[in-house]
C-alpha cells in the first residue's frame, strides 16, 4: 500500500489476472488497511453475483440502439424498462427458464396480445445473449421458452361505409385530398408523406414507392424502405389520378412552407379534418380499407395484394385477408340472423290471423 500525494492511500490487487486499484481517504495507514479490506471484499461479492439484469439491460441499449432506426428504438425503450421492473433487484445469472416462463405468462395474464408478447421475448432473448457474450451467464434461459401460437391477435379495425363516403365527399378539405389518397394507394402515412410528383408516373398510371419519412423529436427525415418488398410499383387508379393536379413539382403533400410536415403539424392536420368531417378512421385503417374494399373484393390474389401493399411477409396479408373474410362472414351471419327472426315472426303472425 502507498500514500498519493492527495493524502489517499491506494493498494493495487490482481484479481483473475487483472490489476485492480483500491482507494482510501482514511487518516492513518492502518484504517486504510481495514478500509481497503472491507472494498475488497465487497468487489469479490459483487463479482460473484455478477451484473444486476437491469445493468446488462443497459449495457446492451448503449451497444444496439445506435444500429437501429428510431422507429425500432422508440418500440424497444418501453418493452426494455417493462422487463427491467419485473425483474428488478434480480441477478441476471440467477435468473432461469423458469422465471422466463412466469414472466410471460405475466405478460399474457395482463391481456397483452400475442405481437406484443413476441416482441416483448424477442427483446428479452437479445438482452440475455448479450449476457452470454459478455460473459455474465453460461447459456440464455430464453432459449427454452416458446410464444403459444394461439394468444389473442389485436386487430386493426376496418373503416366503416359511413367513413369511407364522408373521404369521397371530403375531398377540398385540408387533408381531404390525402385521405382519400391513403384511401385508394393502400400506402403507409410515411410513404404517403414522402411522395414526390416525379414518382407518380400518370402515364403508366403507376405510383413508384421508394422512400419513406420518419420522426425524430418532432423532426421529419427521410429512409428508404426497411424491406426489399417496400420498394415498389402501385397500381394508380383512374378514381385517383384524376383528383391529382398534373404538371407539378416537389411535394405531393406538405406543410405551408412546401416541406414535409413535423409530425405534430400532421397530427393536428388529422385531428382537424376527422372533426370537420366526422371521420374516425386513422391513415392505417385506410390502408386496410384498401386491402379490403379495392384488393379483396376486387378478387385480387394473395401474392398481387402483397405485392401492392409492400409485405415483406405473405402471411401478413394472409391475415389481413382473413380478418377481412371473418368480418365479412359476422357481417353476413347477423343480417341472416335479423333476416330470420323477422320471417319467424311473420309466420306467427299469420298463422295467429288464420
Amino acid at each position: 500500500m502507498k500514500k498519493r500525494k492527495d493524502g489517499r492511500y491506494i493498494k493495487t490487487v490482481k484479481i483473475n489476472g487483472v490489476r485492480r486499484f483500491f482507494y482510501s481517504a482514511a487518516p492513518t495507514e492502518r484504517q486504510a488497511e481495514k478500509d481497503i479490506a472491507r472494498q475488497l471484499l465487497e468487489f469479490k461479492e459483487r463479482e460473484e453475483r455478477g451484473k444486476l439484469f437491469k445493468e446488462a439491460a443497459e449495457e446492451w441499449e448503449a451497444e444496439h440502439y445506435p444500429r437501429l432506426a428510431y422507429s425500432t428504438e422508440q418500440r424497444y425503450k418501453p418493452l426494455v424498462t417493462y422487463a427491467a421492473e419485473y425483474f428488478d433487484g434480480s441477478y441476471i445469472k440467477d435468473i432461469q427458464p423458469t422465471d422466463i416462463a412466469r414472466f410471460m405468462k405475466h405478460k399474457i395474464k395482463k391481456g397483452f396480445a400475442g405481437k406484443t408478447v413476441s416482441h416483448q421475448m424477442s427483446v428479452l432473448n437479445m438482452i440475455f445473449e448479450h449476457a452470454c457474450i459478455e460473459g455474465y451467464i453460461q447459456s440464455n434461459p430464453c432459449q427454452y421458452i416458446r410464444v403459444p401460437n394461439n394468444l389473442p391477435r389485436k386487430k386493426r379495425g376496418i373503416p366503416s361505409m359511413e367513413d369511407i363516403e364522408r373521404i369521397k365527399d371530403s375531398i377540398c378539405k385540408p387533408f381531404g385530398l390525402l385521405a382519400y389518397f391513403l384511401l385508394y394507394s393502400g400506402l403507409r402515412k410515411g410513404e404517403v408523406l414522402a411522395l414526390t410528383y416525379s414518382d407518380i408516373d400518370f402515364k403508366n398510371k403507376l405510383i413508384n414507392v421508394n422512400k419513406s419519412v420518419y420522426y425524430e423529436s418532432n423532426q421529419p427525415h427521410i429512409k428508404s424502405p426497411k424491406t426489399e418488398a417496400g420498394t415498389r410499383n402501385v397500381i394508380l387508379l383512374d378514381c385517383l389520378a384524376e383528383k391529382l393536379p398534373r404538371r407539378k413539382i416537389g411535394l405531393v403533400f406538405h406543410n405551408e412552407k412546401g416541406e414535409h410536415y413535423k409530425h405534430t403539424e400532421f397530427i393536428r392536420g388529422w385531428k382537424r379534418y376527422q372533426v370537420e368531417t366526422g371521420i374516425t378512421a386513422t391513415p392505417h385503417q385506410l390502408r386496410h380499407a384498401y386491402a379490403s374494399y379495392i384488393l379483396h373484393d376486387s378478387g385480387i390474389d394473395v401474392k398481387t395484394a402483397q405485392e401492392l401493399m409492400g409485405h415483406a411477409d405473405i402471411s401478413t396479408t394472409q391475415n389481413i385477408y382473413t380478418q377481412i373474410t371473418e368480418q365479412r362472414l359476422a357481417e353476413a351471419a347477423k343480417r341472416m340472423n335479423a333476416h330470420a327472426s323477422e320471417s319467424s315472426q311473420n309466420i306467427v303472425k299469420n298463422l295467429e290471423n288464420g
